[in-house]
């Protein structure tokens, strides 16, 4: 095969054969399908080989609508033309959201504490660290 921009013979890649090199124009191009040879044992190679991370295809299409429809409701509400609805499972975690929020700080336990406790519990700890400087000195 020649290549398309200078004409001259192009060669196979020893890194990757799939693709044809032109060592004088710097080019590289993809071998087409037709002209592809393959051993048993590339072929077998393919076969076995399995990717544990990719999801099947059908999982794959399922959830990538579903982001898609997750971005356009986004992108909607930003316009105010389409109202995004609300699932279940949406509306209890928002109301999880809020019920840990409210529980989790009391206002009215800062007012109702008084300085007196803070204040003995000082003083405690300047005779504990006088007495323990006495004896060392002793």
């Amino acid at each position: 095969m020649k290549c398309p921009i200078c004409g001259q013979e192009l060669k196979q890649g020893k890194k990757d054969p799939n693709y044809l090199l032109c060592y004088n124009c710097k080019k590289k191009f993809k071998v087409p399908q037709k002209s592809i040879e393959r051993n048993e044992e590339d072929v077998d190679d393919e076969e076995e080989q399995r990717y544990s991370n990719i999801p099947p295809k059908n999982v794959r299409k399922k959830r990538e609508e579903e982001m898609r429809r997750a971005y356009d409701e986004m992108l909607a509400v930003g316009d105010g033309k389409k109202k995004p609805k609300k699932t279940k499972r949406r509306q209890e975690i928002e109301d999880d959201y809020e019920d840990d929020y409210d529980d989790d700080y009391d206002y009215d336990d800062d007012e109702k504490m008084s300085k007196l406790p803070i204040i003995i519990l000082a003083i405690a700890i300047v005779i504990v660290a006088a007495l323990i400087v006495f004896v060392l000195l002793k």
